[in-house]
């Protein structure tokens, strides 16, 4: 922005000065936010107000105008680094966990695989030698069942007063 003459702005040359100020301070911080790290001059620009910024301290503090510019640079890149080996870190413990995760439950299902393994060894040997009583308690043919047997000589005799010529070919004695 031009300067006008006090006569023409209606201002005193305090406001005048202190508006130019103020807009001439703005553009230095736009263009040094927006500046290419190319130079030694804008990357110092850079460290040391990222160095402000991290440790809450103002640019004018005396700590950050000891440091040296390889000194703000390697705190600069050592931050950076230290933060990707925690989170190498953190990646690899979640990895770990992740797996024993995996493997307790490949174990859990293994375990119960056996657990049925077991119990349907049990029943086929069960099934193999039952005792004399269950052998006689259920016969293994369902044709041999008596209830069974009552049951389809009754559904032959309801289906004979319906049709006198049905089931003449079966033969009664259901395979005796």
């Amino acid at each position: 922005m031009e300067r006008k003459p006090e006569e023409e702005s209606g201002r005193s040359s305090t406001s005048n000065s202190d508006f130019s100020t103020i807009d001439a301070v703005k553009a230095i911080c736009v263009k040094n936010a927006r500046a290419d790290l190319t130079d030694d001059h804008q990357m110092l620009l850079f460290l040391q107000s990222w160095w402000s910024r991290v440790y809450s301290r103002p640019l004018k503090d005396p700590m950050l105008l000891n440091y040296t510019f390889e000194e703000l640079l390697y705190e600069f890149y050592d931050r950076i680094e230290r933060d990707k080996a925690r989170n190498e870190q953190l990646e690899e413990e979640t990895d770990r966990i992740e797996l024993e995760k995996e493997k307790a439950d490949l174990d859990w299902a293994e375990q119960e695989e056996r657990k049925e393994l077991e119990a349907e060894k049990s029943k086929s040997t069960q099934k193999a030698s039952p005792k004399k009583d269950e052998a006689k308690a259920t016969p293994t043919d369902p044709t041999r069942d008596p209830a069974n047997v009552k049951w389809m000589e009754e559904q032959i005799r309801i289906a004979r007063e319906l049709d006198p010529t049905f089931g003449q070919d079966v033969n009664d004695t259901f395979g005796e």
